[in-house]
C-alpha cells in the first residue's frame, strides 16, 4: 500500500475516534452497561493512536530530540489513560495518566511548532489543552474548564488528521 493512502486511512481513523469521543458521552454510552464503554474507549484510543503515528512519521525528518520525547511521554500517557482503572496511582489514576499524555502532546508539539509546516494548528490546539487543563487544576474546576481542555485536545487531532489528507506531497 502506498504511503499516501496509509496516511489518509490513519487521518480517517483520527477522524472517526475524534467524532466517536465528541458524541459518545450523549449517544453511546448512555446506552452501554458496564464494562462495555470500556471498549469505546479503548476503539477511541486506539484511532487516535493511528493519528499520532501517521503524524510521527511525517514529521519525524525535521523533528528533533524534543519531539521524540514528547511522543514517547504521550505513547505512554496513552497506555496509562487505557490502565488507569486499575487505580495504579489510587483515585486520581485517570487524571495523572491523561495529564501525562497531554504533556507529552504539548512537549511533542513545541518540537512540531518550531519545525514549521504541517501540523500548526494541531500542535498549537494540544498546548491550549495542557494551558487549559492546568488552569483547571490551579482553579479546582473539574468541570467545564476540564471539558474545553478536552474539546481543545481532541480538536488537535481533528486538525492534525485534516493536514494529513491534504492532496500535496506530504501534509503542508
Amino acid at each position: 500500500m502506498e504511503r499516501r493512502s496509509v496516511l489518509r486511512l490513519a487521518a480517517v481513523a483520527t477522524l472517526v475516534g475524534a467524532a466517536i469521543d465528541i458524541f459518545a458521552p450523549f449517544v453511546i454510552y448512555p446506552r452501554l452497561a458496564e464494562p462495555w464503554p470500556h471498549l469505546v474507549y479503548v476503539a477511541i484510543d486506539l484511532l487516535l493512536l493511528f493519528g499520532m503515528l501517521a503524524v510521527r512519521s511525517v514529521s519525524g525528518r525535521s523533528a528533533g530530540p524534543l519531539a521524540l520525547a514528547g511522543f514517547v511521554l504521550a505513547l505512554l500517557g496513552l497506555m496509562l489513560v487505557r490502565t488507569s482503572s486499575a487505580s495504579i496511582f489510587g483515585e486520581a489514576s485517570y487524571m495523572i495518566a491523561s495529564s501525562v499524555w497531554s504533556i507529552g502532546m504539548a512537549v511533542w508539539s513545541v518540537d512540531l511548532l518550531r519545525a514549521g509546516g504541517a501540523f500548526r494548528i494541531a500542535a498549537g490546539l494540544w498546548i491550549t489543552a495542557l494551558v487549559i487543563g492546568l488552569a483547571g487544576l490551579i482553579l479546582k474546576d473539574q468541570g467545564p474548564i476540564a471539558h474545553v481542555a478536552k474539546m481543545a485536545f481532541i480538536l488537535g487531532f481533528v486538525a492534525a488528521a485534516v493536514d494529513l489528507l491534504k492532496p500535496r506531497g506530504d501534509p503542508a
